[in-house]
């Protein structure tokens, strides 16, 4: 972080979990002037040189990598109430910069037009491949608190075998189930049948998930559908873990009466001192790559 100092920038951090808590204390040992605004119950904020609510000017503001709703809330577990962006209003301004990890496309040209830089964080490569081993981390520990049985000697299925996908199925495989990888793409069918795994193609899934104990979904498209569900057993269990609203029919899951969780966030609430560290790793550097009223 020494390389990366923010001596005498002046930081927002506008709501956010565990991991803007770590990334805010980061921050500060780098230099910055740091504004905790929506954790009005946080009792983790504990360092004198952090300050609550909101300055009267700033450089950047950091919302959460959770993200700003289409309404302009934005996500922030450690306010009582709801935490608006329209509260920030006073500090945009030409020049500010502004990352989140997802952001309103009608918002964001609105800001922009101002000439502030808004940088959508979930997009970076960097912070998507670091996140993806406590992603993985996290969906499985889900499906085993949420099931009778191991995931050792499991049939496990991961849909999807990307950024989340490849370490999930590499984790599942360690603690001894026998994975299938679903993909569209043959070289990634090609990596996985290399790295160990059985593999298939996506739109064979209905015919191929009969007796499958664990289902693990990373594609944000429609994929573990109705009649997907229905080959499934009772006792199956569906982990979800693309971006909202995930790829599968959620209604017909508890319809039929299988488990299936839309597991969002899971760096955060599982890993959050390790996915803060991450943010910690990178945001400096998006940061300083910005200068008043420039571009990257």
């Amino acid at each position: 972080m020494e390389k990366n100092g923010l001596k005498g920038w002046r930081i927002v951090i506008a709501g956010g979990d565990g991991r803007e808590v770590v990334l805010a204390a980061e921050l500060v040992k780098a230099g910055a002037d740091v504004w905790m605004f929506g954790f009005e119950k946080c009792t983790h904020l504990t360092s004198p040189l952090l300050h609550r609510g909101l300055p009267n000017y700033c450089d950047a503001i950091i919302c959460p990598l959770a993200g700003v709703d289409k309404e302009g809330n934005i996500f922030a577990p450690y306010s009582g109430r709801k935490v608006g962006l329209d509260e920030m209003g006073a500090l945009f301004k030409p020049g500010l910069i502004l990352l989140c990890g997802s952001f309103p496309q009608i918002l964001k040209l609105e800001l922009e037009n101002i000439g502030m830089h808004i940088v959508l964080t979930a997009d970076n490569d960097e912070i998507s491949i670091y996140n993806a081993i406590p992603t993985a981390e996290g969906a499985v520990a889900l499906a085993m608190q949420e099931s009778p049985g191991t995931i050792h000697g499991s049939k496990s299925m991961v849909i999807g075998f990307g950024r989340c996908g490849l370490p999930l199925a590499r984790t599942l495989q360690g603690l001894g189930a026998d994975v299938t990888v679903a993909a569209r793409r043959e070289e990634a069918l090609a990596m996985a049948y290399a790295l160990g795994f059985r593999g298939i193609q996506i739109h064979e899934l209905e015919r191929s998930v009969v007796g499958f104990d664990y289902i693990f979904n990373t594609v944000p498209a429609p994929v573990v559908t109705e009649n997907v569900l229905k080959k499934l057993a009772k006792s199956a269990i569906v982990v979800d873990i693309a971006s909202f609203p995930g790829g599968t029919d959620f209604t017909a899951a508890e319809r039929l009466g299988i488990k299936s969780f839309l597991a969002l966030g899971l760096p955060g609430k599982i890993a959050p001192a390790a996915a803060g560290e991450i943010l910690s790793r990178v945001y400096p550097r998006l940061i300083r790559s910005y200068k008043e009223g420039g571009t990257k």
